[in-house]
């Protein structure tokens, strides 16, 4: 059980950083607005499982950046195959954005399927763009470990983007 509650001064506290997380990755306030509530909704329907190994904030993101990966998938387009390979060789601007979505949705999942602790410093520093003191602290490991694992996660990444390039192609 918890010793933490989740009382209004807490809902209070955290969330302008939930809205401004959301509002940052889907780029509209009533969408993150929405998503925020489904975030507390999922958050007091799983709280007996919360176990603390993480703060809060930190869990309350990840299941907060759940909810945007959701979206993105409800909202990646169809494309038949032949649209595909007999579309408008001179491309359009479109297609660019919805490359653009594809690219965050897929680096959202890659993300996911980082270990634990390079996700965690890839979060803190590129996605909550926290201080690397501020990050190591909150991870309880060394700026030079944090470094390291930040390096790991960030390699993954681009990999795992490099990949999805070399499929498309």
């Amino acid at each position: 059980m918890n010793a933490l509650t989740l009382d209004d001064a807490t809902i209070r506290a955290l969330e302008p950083t939930l809205i401004g997380y959301a509002q940052k990755r889907v780029g509209r306030a009533d969408l993150a607005h929405d998503l925020v509530q489904e975030t507390w909704a999922a958050a007091l329907g799983s709280w007996n499982s919360f176990a603390g190994r993480s703060s809060l904030r930190t869990w309350l993101v990840s299941i907060l950046r759940r909810k945007i990966i959701d979206v993105y998938r409800r909202e990646r387009p169809s494309v038949s195959f032949l649209e595909e390979r007999h579309g408008d060789p001179a491309g359009d601007p479109q297609d660019k954005a919805l490359d653009d979505q594809a690219a965050v949705a897929h680096v959202e999942v890659a993300l996911q399927g980082l270990p634990d602790k390079e996700r965690t410093a890839v979060e803190l520093i590129d996605v909550r763009q926290l201080d690397r003191d501020e990050a190591a602290d909150e991870m309880g490991v060394t700026r030079n470990h944090l470094r390291v694992l930040l390096h790991r996660g960030r390699h993954k990444l681009r990999a795992s983007l490099e990949a999805r390039e070399r499929i498309a192609a």
